[in-house]
């Protein structure tokens, strides 16, 4: 039985929907201004490849798609990417029954990865901060999900074992496979461009439980044995 959960933040608490569009249109400009013309099959291709590749970083690899994985026109286009885009965070009208729902079962709550600052303040005025055992990630550590290493290090913070610690997320790659790696349950939340597209590889990417939307995760968060 949980005591605890890790929740991968981005279109779990947070609607990633305009950020996603907002990207998408940057990579568009900024591959267009180095020279690049970007038809729709090739931009949807690459939106394809990017999330069906498991591509840690997304747009990144849109980019690399794009320009025919040249390296250097590639490297400029995504240091311009990085400089320009800059991701608003929209908390979800139901990201506080999330983490209600977690609470009324008696779990720690830890947020995986690194947790902005913005993302820390969106939390604390929507007064949900204080449900939150482990605020993500020490600013230090430098490496994130997938690796497992990750994981194990939110568990100790969290007290419990890998056991008795359930992983909540919406990408199969960083959500559900370390959990499986550490024998850890997994609930997949399918929402969201990974939600909706990454499909399992093998084994080690099928979730415990799977939720096609938050009104069905309300509704498992309560099952989870």
């Amino acid at each position: 039985m949980p005591n605890a959960v890790i929740i991968d933040m981005p279109d779990v608490l947070t609607d990633e929907t305009d950020n996603d569009r907002e990207a998408a249109s940057l990579v568009r400009q900024i591959v267009a201004t180095a020279g690049v013309r970007v038809t729709e099959q090739a931009f949807s291709q690459a939106d394809e490849f990017a999330i069906q590749s498991f591509a840690p970083h997304q747009y990144e690899a849109m980019i690399f798609r794009l320009v025919n994985r040249d390296t250097t026109l590639a490297l400029r286009c995504i240091s311009a990417f990085k400089k320009n885009f800059k991701p608003k965070v929209n908390l979800r009208k139901e990201a506080g029954d999330i983490l209600k729902a977690c609470k009324q079962r008696g779990w720690k709550i830890a947020i995986a990865g690194h947790v902005s600052e913005d993302q820390l303040t969106a939390l604390e005025r929507a007064k949900l901060f204080q449900m939150i055992d482990v605020k993500g990630l020490p600013r230090q550590m430098k490496i994130d999900l997938p690796d497992p290493r990750v994981v194990e290090f939110l568990v100790g913070l969290l007290g419990t074992s890998t056991g008795e610690c359930l992983m909540l997320g919406t990408r199969v790659d960083n959500n559900v496979r370390p959990a499986n790696i550490l024998r850890m349950q997994a609930i997949h939340l399918q929402i969201g461009r990974h939600g909706k597209f990454q499909l399992p590889r093998d084994l080690q990417d099928v979730p415990d439980y799977e939720a096609p939307d938050i009104s069905a995760l309300l509704n498992v968060i309560p099952t989870v044995v």
